[in-house]
C-alpha cells in the first residue's frame, strides 16, 4: 500500500464517539437494515466482527 492509498484510508476511518455515515446492509435473516431508522429507536453501537466464515 502506498502513502496514497494509506492517506485515503486514514481519511476513512471511524473513531469511537463518531457520528457513522448512512447505510443500508442486509441482517442474517435476509431483512434490510437502514442506519437512520434504527436510529429512531434510539442510540446504535455498530459492531463489526471478523475471522468468521
Amino acid at each position: 500500500m502506498n502513502l496514497y492509498h494509506m492517506s485515503i484510508v486514514a481519511l476513512s476511518v471511524l473513531v469511537t464517539g463518531m457520528t457513522a455515515p448512512e447505510f443500508e446492509a442486509i441482517s442474517h435473516d435476509g431483512r434490510k437494515i437502514n442506519l437512520s431508522k434504527l436510529r429512531q429507536q434510539g442510540p446504535v453501537m455498530l459492531v463489526f466482527l471478523r475471522g468468521f466464515s
